[in-house]
């Protein structure tokens, strides 16, 4: 019993160091009644729900795209999610094949260590940064307005545009 406590406990601290964290960064946060750190962020066109669980074992990163695709257009997104995802190092995209759920994920494993600020602001942004920068092309093959191969490659585009990597990121929200 102690054990599952000390565990909890851990959680329970390293949500309220990333809330402090986030805080810094003029994020706003809170703890829900699951233990689960949660925010709201701007990926134009969409506004994702991010979620941070923790565990003594791993941190796990979600945002949830408030896109629910049709039965009919899943197959295509499942195409366009493994697209997206052959290049993505840290994050990944999924969708829950029952409903149509969208999300990015990460997760980054914790075992004995203590993790440091800046990988939790790696991981947490990770995630953001993927959920922005995928999202138009997302919608586009949702609405079947593109195929996934052109909406991932404007993608893939845009992100190896010399002029963007030069550019630093604005994560801040409001």
């Amino acid at each position: 019993m102690e054990r599952t406590n000390a565990s909890e406990e851990f959680a329970v601290e390293l949500l309220k160091r990333i809330q402090e964290l986030l805080l810094t960064k003029d994020v706003t946060s809170e703890i829900d009644k699951d233990g689960d750190l949660i925010f709201i962020a701007m990926c134009a066109p969409v506004i994702a729900r991010i979620v941070v669980s923790a565990t003594k074992s791993a941190l796990i990163v979600r945002a949830y795209i408030p896109l629910v695709v049709p039965a009919h257009r899943r197959q295509t997104m499942f195409e366009c999610l493994g697209r997206a995802n052959w290049q993505l190092r840290f994050a990944r995209f999924e969708m829950d094949p029952e409903d149509g759920e969208l999300r990015c994920r990460a997760d980054m494993p914790i075992h004995d260590a203590v993790p440091s600020e800046r990988q939790l602001v790696s991981i947490i942004y990770s995630v953001w940064n993927v959920t922005e920068g995928y999202a138009p092309a997302l919608v586009e093959v949702m609405m079947g307005q593109v195929e996934p191969a052109v909406a991932i490659a404007r993608v893939e585009q845009k992100q190896s545009d010399p002029v963007r990597i030069a550019q630093e990121t604005d994560l801040s929200v409001n």
